[in-house]
């Protein structure tokens, strides 16, 4: 479990990573002062499960650390730290773990471990399997967004690469999960992978999608509403 604490206050960081270590023992907690420290790091290989940002810092805006953390490593969970409740809609929209508000509490601590357990054993268990044709399964915390093309689905996955199967996307999404969400005829995404949505269109890793016309209004209600869910811990109890 590798934990990292952004913070450009010394004595804050130092204390949110005691905190953490008295419920975390086996984590390992690196300490970072500005976000692109942290990025720095990830680019260079490290990996984190887990980061605890702070949003207003002297160097590196932590909501804008998110977004690229989440643009490129959609994996790592995000925790924002503040000393407001002001940035709750941005936060809201990025899909982080928690929102935490200076001064936080053991109890709040406690809530953002049990989160991030539930939230990974969930992903653990939950794959999908591709058949004879494969012989192999994935899980879908992988899956970024799935394409039809010609009689076949190209299975995009956050390492870059893809997989090529035969299938209809119709058929393969009912053995997704709530995450998934068929934006138009031809693409799946998963909405843990989306950057940002717009009134007609979606972001995945730089890419764009667009919904569709006739669905637009119902795809982005059913984000929204799956954006609440996860916020409050819903999804994935």
């Amino acid at each position: 479990m590798n934990i990292a604490v952004c913070d450009d206050e010394k004595e804050d960081r130092e204390e949110l990573c005691r905190d953490i270590r008295e419920i975390w023992s086996e984590a390992q907690i690196d300490a970072f002062e500005n976000g692109m420290e942290v990025f720095r790091k990830i680019q260079q290989g490290s990996y984190f499960d887990l980061i605890f940002l702070d949003i207003v810092m002297e160097q590196g805006d932590g909501i804008e650390t998110g977004k690229e953390i989440r643009r490129y490593f959609p994996g790592i969970e995000l925790v924002y730290i503040s000393n407001s409740r002001e940035f709750g809609p941005e936060i809201y929209e990025l899909n982080a773990l928690h929102y935490l508000v200076k001064p936080y509490t053991r109890e709040k601590l406690d809530e953002v471990r049990r989160r991030f357990l539930v939230r990974s054993e969930r992903r653990k268990r939950a794959v999908v399997h591709l058949g004879r044709e494969k012989q192999q399964d994935i899980p879908l915390h992988m899956i970024t967004y799935i394409e039809s093309s010609h009689n076949n689905l190209l299975i995009h996955l956050i390492t870059g690469s893809e997989v090529k199967i035969r299938g209809s996307i119709r058929s393969f999404m009912e053995r997704l999960d709530e995450r998934f969400l068929r934006i138009n005829r031809g693409v799946i995404v998963n909405m843990e992978s989306i950057e940002q949505m717009s009134a007609d269109s979606c972001e995945i890793m730089g890419m764009t999608f667009m919904l569709s016309r006739k669905e637009k209004t119902e795809n982005r209600k059913k984000y929204n509403d799956w954006l609440f869910r996860s916020a409050m811990g819903g999804w994935n109890e």
